[in-house]
């Protein structure tokens, strides 16, 4: 049986430029028992706060200037603060698919829609705490193109994916994958990003992950190998 988390030894880092969401973040991690709490105002601010912190949690706001949360993401990813490897939970209120496509091609380690309740981040902290994340490259995170997301145009298109299906695949809703099966084609987003490549394993952090994301938008099926 796993240890309850005590969240009163955890430092978590809010990245949010409006102070009314911001406020009502602190209020729900106080809630849950945080007692330490650094807030930052933009993703410029949050890199500022990282030199002298090292929290134990991120929680991110995207629709940000002028330095947006994709582009502070990115920033920690390849290595411009004092680690790479923060847990990120993503605080959204847009359903654009460039943004969260982009979002978890740079691993987040989870999205909450701050449109519907923030009363799940106390699942969120305590999934993405029991399931540390492993880092890919530094060239991997380069190579992710962020969008332009001033404009708050919000993409309607599905997920898509390029490749015709394989032979030896199934095509499976999201809900019905099982973890540890693997990827047979590769997803995009609209704005290019590779969402989940080829040959990736399903595991249950990332099934949590694409779950999040089908609470926003809406999901086609995967496609997996036998």
């Amino acid at each position: 049986m796993n240890s309850p988390i005590d969240y009163s030894n955890m430092h978590v880092l809010v990245v949010e430029d409006e102070p009314f969401m911001r406020d009502m973040v602190r209020r729900v991690l106080e809630m849950i028992g945080v007692t330490k709490i650094t807030e930052a105002t933009d993703g410029t601010d949050g890199l500022r706060k990282l030199v002298d912190a090292s929290p134990d949690l991120i929680v991110l706001d995207i629709m940000m200037e002028p330095m947006n949360g994709l582009e502070f993401l990115k920033s920690v990813r390849t290595g411009l603060s004092n680690r790479r490897d923060y847990p990120v939970v993503v605080l959204t209120g847009s359903n654009d698919e460039a943004v969260l496509g982009t979002a978890m091609s740079l691993d987040c380690s989870a999205f909450v829609d701050k449109a519907v309740s923030l009363g799940e981040i106390k699942d969120r902290v305590a999934r993405v705490i029991a399931d540390p994340l492993r880092v890919r490259t530094q060239e991997a995170y380069q190579a992710v193109h962020i969008p332009d997301i001033k404009s708050g145009v919000v993409i309607k298109s599905r997920l898509r994916a390029t490749a015709p299906p394989p032979s030896k695949a199934h095509e499976i809703p999201l809900e019905m994958v099982r973890p540890g099966s693997v990827l047979a084609r590769d997803v995009y987003s609209d704005n290019g990003n590779v969402l989940l490549a080829e040959g990736t394993v399903l595991g249950i952090s990332v099934l949590n992950n694409l779950r999040d994301i089908s609470k926003i938008i809406e999901m086609p099926p995967l496609w997996v190998k036998l």
